[in-house]
């Protein structure tokens, strides 16, 4: 059965699935019925051998103004229906988890993810975009791990992913500091790869970029995805080994390697089939 959400639809276009936050009228912000709806999304895409990589963009002005405050009404924490507040903390903790495993599975999807960001990227949305392989953004872009403004400790992604693409201090200031920083700033500072004069020309751009990826070996493309997720918890032997088992019994007998060479000899572009 295909993905059904009124807050998050899938898009495909060609060999690309977008992936699209579908609450404009709230800036995008993540209800729950919004995040909890991104692994099942992500596993159509995944699942679909057409689609060679995924867009994640928001519908309207902004990209994600973060978690939906008002719904999950964080400000009272104890649960009515706990007969304890040991009860409503593990009901609370659990529906965290669960927040953190739908943004984790961003991460894990076997296709790249590429985030195109316009506008606000707050909070929850910081935590998606780290989440992501790339990150591309219009130059009106702002972003801020807000929660330590409101009084939060952010804990569904950021203070673990942002780590890996910005450096120490960077990451601290912008932790401890909750403060915005604009589109200029984060490309500096290297959160996003590219900026575009528009939300348009940064859709494009995102579209380009995965088509380019697309275009190539599926088997190739989700093999260097899964190396880049493993080795991160690898020594350097130990993932130049996993990598070695990997290509010889992946990459090496199948018809995309065949077909890659072949093409390169007769000069022409290859036609991949993923096997």
């Amino acid at each position: 059965m295909a993905f059904l959400s009124e807050v998050l639809s899938i898009e495909k276009q060609g060999a690309v699935g977008i992936l699209w936050l579908d609450r404009a009228d709230k800036y995008n912000a993540l209800s729950t019925e919004l995040w909890s709806g991104l692994p099942n999304a992500l596993n159509e895409l995944a699942a679909d051998n057409q689609i060679g990589a995924i867009v994640l963009a928001g519908r309207g002005d902004h990209f994600c103004a973060g978690i939906d405050l008002v719904q999950d009404s964080l400000s009272e924490h104890k649960n009515s229906e706990a007969r304890s507040l040991a009860e409503a903390n593990m009901r609370q903790l659990d529906n965290t988890r669960q927040f953190q495993a739908a943004i984790s599975a961003v991460a894990d999807c076997p296709l790249p993810v590429i985030a195109v960001i316009q506008g606000y990227c707050l909070g929850a949305g910081v935590d998606l975009i780290t989440a992501c392989d790339i990150r591309i953004a219009a130059d009106n872009a702002l972003f801020s791990v807000r929660e330590t403004r409101i009084g939060l400790v952010a804990d569904v992604g950021t203070l673990q992913r942002l780590p890996k693409i910005l450096n120490a201090g960077h990451v601290a200031e912008l932790a401890y500091t909750g403060k915005d920083i604009d589109a200029q700033r984060a490309e500096k500072i290297g959160l996003v790869n590219d900026l575009y004069s528009s939300a348009e020309a940064a859709m494009d751009a995102g579209l380009e970029l995965a088509n380019q990826i697309a275009a190539n070996s599926p088997m190739a493309v989700r093999g260097t995805k899964f190396i880049l997720q493993q080795s991160e918890n690898l020594s350097t032997d130990q993932s130049l080994l996993l990598n070695g088992m990997y290509t010889l019994l992946s990459s090496l007998p199948s018809n995309d390697l065949q077909e890659g060479i072949k093409a390169f000899s007769e000069r022409r572009p290859a036609v991949f089939t993923g096997s």
